[in-house]
């Protein structure tokens, strides 16, 4: 049945949805995700996985939300809104991630979707999630891209070399291998991976104290965004890159400025 709301016209903005988690601190999380969406020009939703106990330098633990709680605000949310892309972000486990997608394919089955693989907080927490290969093989043959870096990649694609993991993880989804912890002290460089070759390279110059509390959520959450507005998937990298290099430079504590 056809979505009858006022927020179909071409009057409105497109519309994305982060389901992750819920960071106090407004760094990461679906906090991070609405205040990209929204200087990209994307009206954001959110529905969150988890609440979090931290601030921007301490994470003391996290309480789950059950999977009945996240369902129904999806099903709500289907019933007024016509999400075009989605981010996921921190779960409490692959079947978890699992469940997240087959609810988006449900309800909003043409709806791009970026998955931020979180596997650890970036205020130090271990959320100590088992790689589990037939649950990882449904959830990445539905994605549109995965945004890991160099130590995610190489626990979910098997492989202590980051490059042959995300050649590894892109034979089933495009990947998005985030150069942020590579060694080049000069360049930083994110490839792109499609079916075991590296398609596209976006290398930007490392910006001197310019770490940030959320970064991650921050350029997945702005390639979403920019796939909301119909843009393709290369573009759409390019200008999440473009935005987080404007969040990292915006001042020199953890927590970045959101700049239209």
């Amino acid at each position: 049945m056809p979505i009858k709301s006022p927020y179909t016209t071409d009057k409105f903005r497109p519309v994305a949805l982060t389901i992750a988690g819920y960071d106090p601190s407004g760094g990461a999380g679906v906090l991070a995700d609405i205040k990209t969406f929204e200087a990209m020009g994307v009206y954001g939703l959110a529905v969150i996985t988890g609440n979090t106990f931290q601030n921007d330098i301490v994470f003391c633990g996290v309480s789950w939300l059950d999977k009945n709680e996240k369902e129904e605000n999806v099903a709500l949310l289907a019933e007024r809104f016509p999400i075009i892309a989605i981010k996921l972000g921190m779960h409490k486990n692959l079947d978890e991630v699992l469940h997240s997608v087959k609810l988006c394919q449900r309800f909003f089955p043409n709806a791009k979707i970026v998955w931020d693989p979180i596997l650890s907080a970036s205020a130090g927490f271990d959320l100590n999630i088992k790689i589990h290969k037939t649950s990882l093989g449904k959830i990445l043959a539905s994605l549109t891209l995965i945004t890991p870096n160099q130590n995610e990649a190489c626990e979910l694609g098997g492989s202590k070399d980051s490059h042959i993991a995300a050649i590894n993880l892109s034979k089933l989804c495009p990947t998005l291998l985030k150069g942020g912890h590579s060694s080049d002290k000069k360049t930083s460089t994110d490839y792109l991976f499609v079916d075991g070759l590296i398609k596209q390279e976006y290398a930007t110059s490392r910006i001197k104290a310019a770490e940030k509390h959320g970064s991650g959520c921050v350029l997945s959450s702005a390639i979403s965004a920019s796939l909301a507005k119909g843009d393709m998937l290369e573009t759409a990298i390019g200008r999440g890159k473009k935005y987080v290099t404007s969040f990292l430079k915006s001042n020199n504590t953890l927590l970045g400025y959101h700049l239209n």
